[in-house]
């Protein structure tokens, strides 16, 4: 049965641009070896899996409807950005517009970019509806693993499963997310904005605290706490779950968004497949020029 193949593409990009080759903290960093091996590894996946047939770029919009939801969101991103004077982010982000915008052209491959939606978005909304391989190595696509549904860790080099997907998201709704500055559920949504708060710690939640409120009972436990005194702000627990639910589980993105993903998948149309050859010329990609007949052979299937 034919799969379809959804990368993540700022996952991609990202673990590229950081690879100790492309010199990300240096003056000049190699740009065209960064677009070397982003496609070699999408060729990779290709030549890997022959039961591939589509191939879905997923592109991360520099909106998010999760931050108009919970305007805290990702917040650190920016101050993370900035304490990296050594890296040239502008360059990063324009090398990335500027590929997707080529890889779009020249390419067989599906590259959606869908307004106010993250490529999990994408990725989530398009799984539903076909038998794919996910390509990233964020965890939050655990919870889409099922029979139809292979995630692929492209750092550690293997499918990575999840046998209950309900219990991982739960854990995930508890205890939060650092890496987008979701918070874990004991945690007000002002802190650290205000003067009790600022500067300090979080609540703690974790793990094996989260396991247990499962085992003695979310529903029981989220109601026993709908008004908790932290630090002088007065927070409840379950509007903190679903805060997080809303935030991280996949199955609360909002019709708006589907529907836009769905409306310019359908609509989609590929370039002439001339075009090919001269994405590698372009990019002096000498490797798959070399060995054109057998790269044309495997992108002219996803036709």
């Amino acid at each position: 049965m034919d799969e379809s193949l959804l990368i993540d593409f700022h996952n991609l990009a990202f673990r590229m641009f950081f690879a100790k080759e492309v010199g990300a903290y240096t003056v000049n960093p190699d740009i065209y070896l960064w677009r070397f091996m982003v496609f070699d590894s999408i060729f990779k996946l290709l030549t890997k899996f022959d039961e591939v047939k589509e191939v879905i770029i997923a592109v991360d919009d520099k909106n998010s409807w999760r931050k108009s939801y919970f305007n805290r969101y990702k917040e650190s991103r920016k101050k993370t950005r900035l304490k990296q004077k050594d890296v040239d982010w502008e360059l990063l982000y324009k090398t990335i517009n500027n590929f997707t915008a080529d890889l779009k052209h020249y390419l067989p491959f599906k590259v959606l970019k869908v307004r106010s939606s993250e490529a999990d978005d994408i990725i989530a909304i398009l799984s539903k509806n076909c038998k794919c391989i996910i390509s990233s190595n964020d965890e939050d696509y655990l919870q889409l693993s099922s029979d139809n549904v292979k995630i692929w860790n492209p750092s550690k080099n293997i499918f990575v499963e999840c046998n209950d997907t309900s219990k991982f998201l739960l854990m995930k709704c508890l205890t939060g997310q650092a890496k987008d500055d979701i918070f874990n559920v004991k945690t007000p949504n002002e802190w650290g904005l205000t003067k009790e708060t600022e500067g300090k710690r979080k609540p703690g939640l974790g793990d094996v605290t989260a396991q247990k409120i499962l085992l003695e009972g979310l529903d029981k436990w989220l109601e026993k706490n709908t008004s908790v005194k932290v630090n002088d702000i007065v927070t409840d627990y379950s509007k903190n779950f679903k805060r997080n639910k809303i935030l991280i589980g996949f199955e609360y993105i909002p019709l708006t968004i589907k529907n836009r993903v769905i409306e310019q998948y359908n609509a989609y149309s590929f370039p002439p497949p001339e075009n090919i050859l001269e994405f590698f010329k372009k990019y002096k990609m000498n490797k798959f020029i070399e060995n054109f007949h057998n790269v044309e052979r495997r992108l002219m299937e996803l036709y």
